[in-house]
């Protein structure tokens, strides 16, 4: 299933009427992109700088970035997988997490080296990925946030991070 796909079933399941598929060209926004590479891990991912700027996030934990607006984040971690957690331990981990953050799942996928989980957190839609790498050694998460009326604007954007992100 396809990232508008899943936007559109977290839209549908939030009551909102769902966007015209946008054509490839739509989403391959003109914005300039840069690569982002995580320095304990090496997990890099491509993001777009014309739109996101790095932000202390306060921990020094993940890399966190915010849009000019202030309206939309998203946060990059690599870690090296101690406790050697499988994709469903991870992926359990993860929903408990956003269970605690009141966040509505309406998507979720899981294959046996990722997942991906998708939905609400009040107003905001949000995209989270994690991935294991270097045969379970690794693991990396990125997620991110923006308001639900600005879909149109980060659907080619999110496509494109999360075909990008890859834990080293």
């Amino acid at each position: 299933m396809g990232l508008f796909a899943i936007l559109r079933r977290v839209a549908l399941a939030a009551g909102v009427m769902a966007a015209a598929v946008p054509s490839h060209a739509a989403a391959q926004q003109d914005h300039r992109y840069a690569a982002y590479r995580e320095p304990g891990s090496g997990t890099v991912l491509t993001y777009p700088a014309s739109v996101f700027t790095r932000a202390d996030d306060g921990t020094g934990r993940f890399a966190k970035f915010v849009s000019a607006d202030l309206r939309s984040t998203f946060y990059v971690v690599g870690r090296e997988n101690d406790p050697g957690q499988g994709i469903a331990e991870l992926s359990a981990a993860a929903e408990s997490a956003l269970a605690e953050e009141k966040a509505l799942i309406t998507y979720r996928r899981r294959k046996e080296d990722w997942f991906v989980l998708s939905g609400y957190i009040g107003d905001n839609i949000f995209y989270r990925k994690t991935v294991l790498a270097r045969r379970g050694r690794t693991v990396g998460t990125f997620q991110i946030n923006f308001p639900k009326d600005q879909k149109p604007f980060y659907y080619g954007i999110v496509e494109r991070m999360s075909w990008s992100f890859k834990p080293r």
